[in-house]
């Protein structure tokens, strides 16, 4: 929903952050799946999978290089941005700073995001002074499932589990997420 909140047109650039998380694996491959130039920022654990396994176009390993001066030349902006970490104001006027001037910026709430800065960047778009920017929180949605389900079962989308908890260790499921270290995403099994 992230992506698609920006209306990606094939050939057009996109940035994930996070792109080895529960968010970021399955946005990296729908964007390449809808035909997008697609740049992802993971750790140096993950880089060569999101590369190799998620198909990605560029990576960038955000311990040794600074995303926004790699990207910083205009040519270099992007379309929609997929962001899934913390935003505090100075982090998010960097990360801003490369849209495109009728660019999206879609952005999952995390701790420390700063809604005064967001609100900011809202209010500006809405007056016609820059891009656009959307908090996406999942919203259900039987048909876009639907469609999940038909790329993963066609093999084209892969769903990446870290670990399986059972429910009794809730606890220690939230724990591992807030490591902000996770590959894919946590599955809690449900006694039946």
């Amino acid at each position: 929903q992230a992506l698609m909140d920006g209306q990606p047109v094939e050939g057009q650039r996109v940035l994930v952050f996070a792109a080895s998380g529960g968010v970021g694996h399955v946005a990296v491959q729908l964007a390449k799946i809808l035909g997008l130039y697609t740049v992802a920022v993971a750790g140096p654990k993950n880089t060569a999978w999101v590369k190799e396994q998620l198909g990605t176009d560029e990576v960038v390993d955000y311990t040794s290089a600074d995303v926004v001066d790699v990207f910083a030349a205009p040519d270099k902006h992007f379309d929609i941005i997929v962001d899934c970490l913390d935003n505090t104001p100075e982090r998010l006027t960097k990360v801003m700073s490369l849209l495109k001037p009728n660019g999206h910026y879609s952005y999952i709430l995390n701790r420390d995001t700063d809604f005064d800065k967001l609100k900011q960047w809202l209010d500006a778009h809405k007056e016609g002074k820059g891009p656009s920017a959307r908090s996406t929180s999942v919203t259900p949605n039987g048909s876009q499932l639907q469609h999940l389900f038909e790329l993963w079962q066609a093999g084209k989308l892969k769903m990446e589990v870290q670990q399986v908890f059972p429910l009794a260790e809730v606890a220690d499921a939230h724990r591992q997420v807030e490591t902000w270290h996770t590959r894919g995403k946590i599955v809690l099994a449900i006694p039946q």
